[in-house]
């Protein structure tokens, strides 16, 4: 129990301190919260993607286990997503809704912060291929996800080749592979943006946490919940058994893929119309419990 309460208290608690700044600034000024989350979607996120991954020093074998973990995680809860969707006999909307806060979680703001102040540096580049390869099939896979929604695959694909931060995930898989130089005040530019990603996403969930109205729909909420919280972890642990993976790279990994549904499935849901309100309610709730499931997880498993 001390060691749940020390990773609550030192680890956990800090990220909702600033989620609580956002949710305070809510409160007190009505922010437009759909220009914050276009920034963030355009801008900050896909440059701390970029300036993660092509200043990454890990083994190129250790990068693709990583890398190939969190493919598997993701295929295995999307299937689990519509399997349960099946079995409720969801409609489309909510299948795609479902299948978004499933296998997309808050491995960035939330993830790399626990990470960073659990493990450092070391353990900081480790789940950062977990967040960039997540992010990578973010802006491809879940943009396309989100926008079947409510259009025909033609017309989903066509919305996702059309948005930036599809072709900066492409450029920094590039550079990376080719080692490609990038001139100094180019890079230094797109890091210091980068450095914003996460305390703004970590503003963006307080401040819609202060916003939220209405009740919850828990047809859809409670699988989600389930799922993102209990499932993923025993899913992540079985991956990272199978692959083989252990130690710290082992660690970082379970836990990023344990972490509550993403704050930038709001931004998506918003955008393309995908049921916010029900998306906003997935991902507060989620991540209100995940102190509770996070700490289990980093106790019981010795992480």
């Amino acid at each position: 129990m001390n060691s749940i309460v020390t990773v609550l208290w030192q680890n956990i608690l800090p990220i909702f301190v600033i989620a609580g700044f956002g949710f305070a600034l809510q409160r007190w000024q009505t922010i437009d919260k759909r220009t914050l989350s276009k920034v963030t979607l355009y801008v900050l996120s896909p440059s701390l993607v970029f300036s993660s991954l092509v200043n990454s020093r890990l083994p190129g074998e250790e990068l693709i286990d990583l890398a190939v973990f969190t493919v598997v995680v993701i295929l295995v809860m999307a299937m689990l997503a519509v399997l349960v969707a099946t079995a409720l006999r969801l409609p489309r909307r909510k299948l795609v809704t479902l299948l978004v806060v499933t296998i997309f979680v808050n491995s960035g703001n939330y993830g790399l912060t626990l990470v960073q102040l659990r493990y450092g540096e070391a353990g900081l580049s480790r789940a950062i291929v977990y967040y960039t390869t997540s992010t990578i099939l973010l802006y491809s896979v879940g943009i396309f996800l989100a926008s079947m929604g409510r259009l025909h695959w033609r017309q989903a694909l066509g919305r996702m080749l059309r948005l930036p931060p599809v072709y900066a995930a492409a450029g920094a898989i590039v550079v990376y592979a080719f080692n490609l130089p990038i001139p100094t005040p180019l890079l230094r530019a797109v890091e210091v943006a980068g450095q914003g990603a996460i305390p703004v996403m970590l503003l963006v969930l307080g401040m819609q946490i202060g916003s939220m109205q209405g009740g919850l729909e828990w047809r859809l909420t409670a699988p989600a919940v389930i799922l993102r919280l209990l499932v993923a972890p025993v899913v992540a642990v079985m991956v990272a058994g199978f692959l083989g993976i252990t130690g710290l790279g082992r660690a970082t990994s379970v836990i990023e893929a344990s972490m509550p549904t993403a704050v930038i499935t709001i931004i998506l849901a918003t955008e393309f119309d995908l049921q916010p309100s029900a998306v906003t309610s997935i991902v507060i709730l989620t991540t209100l419990l995940s102190p509770l499931t996070l700490a289990a997880t980093i106790t019981l498993l010795g992480l």
